[in-house]
């Protein structure tokens, strides 16, 4: 059997609903999302899951560029390590671990943390296609296909953003028809 993520149900039930929110990646969901991951953290200091949630939001403000804080990228690398140290066996600290370094243009160590990802869960779909974007951005489009497509495949509701990276893999692979039918399916 799977361990419990913590022992406090508030605090899951506050990094549900803080899952909730961010899953639906606007600005203002994301500031709600983050309050309740806040939370989570407060109920169970030591809940992994919590500190990655938060270093997410983080994340996600920087990528999409909602705020001009310039330390949001180090805030979510130093909360996702924090997860990470509390509890290694998850795979998500190490997915997004590998999507920080890929925004650093670490290309090794971001593919190390998404294979460690993927070794930890085999089922983990986002893994698989943040380990394809990455080989893309690394030029290994080739490799990044066949992990995109598994992504897709293990994860019935998976998210636009992946049909456009397989779109982006096959243009770098030179796999043009390919990449004009998923970039207009994405």
């Amino acid at each position: 059997f799977r361990r419990a993520p913590t022992n406090n149900l508030n605090a899951y039930d506050s990094f549900l609903r803080g899952l909730e929110y961010y899953l639906h990646y606007m600005k203002e969901t994301n500031t709600q999302a983050r309050q309740m991951f806040e939370k989570a953290i407060e109920l169970d200091p030591k809940y992994a899951g919590a500190y990655m949630g938060l270093g997410a939001t983080y994340w996600l403000e920087w990528v999409l560029q909602w705020s001009s804080d310039s330390q949001n990228l180090e805030r979510a690398f130093e909360l996702t390590q924090r997860a990470i140290a509390l509890d290694d066996s998850l795979s998500g600290p190490h997915v997004l671990l590998g999507d920080l370094y890929l925004a650093k243009k670490q290309y090794e160590l971001a593919i190390a943390e998404l294979e460690r990802a993927i070794a930890l869960d085999p089922n983990n779909a986002f893994g698989y296609s943040d380990l394809g974007n990455i080989l893309t951005f690394a030029g290994r489009p080739e490799e990044a296909i066949g992990l995109v497509e598994k992504a897709i495949r293990l994860d019935p509701h998976y998210p636009a953003i992946w049909v456009w990276m397989l779109g982006h893999a096959y243009r770098l692979a030179g796999r043009y028809g390919e990449a004009i039918a998923a970039q207009k399916r994405a």
